[in-house]
């Protein structure tokens, strides 16, 4: 549902107000939340039930989806209503985090913990495939009602399931006498640990010069290429594509000891097609160059949460995949960025020109953490 309302909202405000800052911005507002409540989350999760907490996620997203549906179909749907709604799927996104994906691992044991997340990464990511296609198709035929009206029959789904979860939170439990002290420790530990701050350190990177570029080419497919709604998430969907084979290609065939090597490596895949892209006038030659691009959004995603896992022991994970939303959030600058880049110099010269710039970061961080493209063991002693 991510996926899917995100291409549908991108095209819809573009459709609106003719402006790719105003695109950029709604995935600005998405992605914001994740700063001031990503290490919150992770303190909090450790603190109540985590199947409560994922049960009640997706009854306010229900509620959030069918309210904004209702207004689409008076057609009373404003901007900012959108923003709001935008808002509230980012506050949750960040407890993806701190819930899901901790509970994900103590399912499974630290053994294999690494391996599932890796395998849980690639089923996320499969949505990039479908997610785009479905949300273009429905925005196309039935308009923003559609959109949202389905993501209301989505939401309660997944809401039923996940009350069928079979969770028990792990009978060791830590003292933890505030929340002040959660954070100190959280902060010390991930201070004392290289790899972590190489790990959330090139996360910074693709999520301040590399995923904002995902905002824009939905603007470049009907600006640029002129393409419909439809093919527009053809567009988008083929990232998707490409993601899901790189994903499920990593989940079972790659080995967790080489996650490093690939997180590191793909960021890279992940930016110079992007840079190929800005450049390209055809949409036979886009379409490819945006798949490639998935295989590195693959390599990067999938592998992201499952090195915080193998980097961490059990009772610092969810706060150290609450500083990994942190670094997530601090996307949101670099899509005031590209945004502004767009605003400046056009959709394909700004994708130009945040490609260059996250080219340039990923190679300092290559001289700063050689750990990750050395493929070093980043087990915690």
């Amino acid at each position: 549902m991510r996926q899917f309302e995100t291409l549908a909202i991108a095209v819809f405000v573009f459709q609106k107000t003719g402006n790719a800052f105003y695109v950029a911005m709604m995935l600005f507002i998405q992605r914001v939340p994740l700063i001031p409540f990503g290490l919150v989350f992770g303190v909090v999760a450790d603190r109540f039930d985590r199947k409560n907490i994922f049960v009640a996620i997706f009854a306010v997203l229900a509620v959030e989806a069918a309210i904004l549906g209702f207004l689409a179909s008076q057609d009373n749907l404003e901007i900012w209503q959108v923003a709001i709604g935008v808002f509230i799927n980012g506050v949750i996104w960040t407890t993806d985090f701190s819930v899901r994906r901790p509970m994900l691992a103590e399912s499974v044991g630290n053994s294999r913990a690494g391996r599932a997340v890796g395998l849980d990464g690639a089923l996320m990511i499969s949505a990039l495939a479908v997610g785009p296609v479905i949300g273009g198709g429905i925005l196309q035929f039935m308009g923003m009602k559609g959109v949202y009206f389905f993501g209301t029959g989505a939401y309660v789904i997944g809401g039923l399931i996940a009350l069928t979860v079979k969770y028990q939170r792990p009978i060791k439990s830590v003292v933890r006498p505030s929340f002040t002290s959660d954070f100190r420790l959280a902060l010390g530990f991930a201070r004392s640990r290289s790899v972590i701050v190489g790990i959330i350190a090139i996360t910074v990177i693709v999520d301040m010069w590399a995923t904002p570029i995902r905002s824009i080419i939905p603007v470049i497919g009907e600006d640029d290429l002129g393409l419909s709604p439809l093919l527009v998430g053809v567009l988008v969907s083929s990232q998707g594509v490409g993601s899901l084979i790189g994903a499920a290609l990593i989940a079972f065939r790659g080995d967790p000891a080489k996650y490093g090597r690939i997180y590191f490596y793909g960021s890279f895949l992940y930016l110079i097609p992007a840079l190929l892209f800005s450049l390209s006038n055809w949409f036979v030659l886009s379409l490819p160059l945006v798949f490639i691009g998935g295989l590195g959004l693959a390599a990067f995603s999938t592998t992201q949460g499952a090195l915080i896992l193998m980097a961490t022991p059990p009772e610092m994970r969810s706060r150290m995949l609450g500083l990994l939303a942190v670094g997530i959030g601090i996307g949101p600058i670099g899509i005031l960025n590209i945004g502004l880049m767009a605003t400046l110099f056009g959709p394909s010269r700004a994708v130009m020109i945040v490609s260059i710039e996250g080219i340039v970061a990923l190679a300092f961080a290559a001289v700063v953490w050689p750990m990750l493209r050395r493929g070093e063991d980043i087990s915690p002693s």
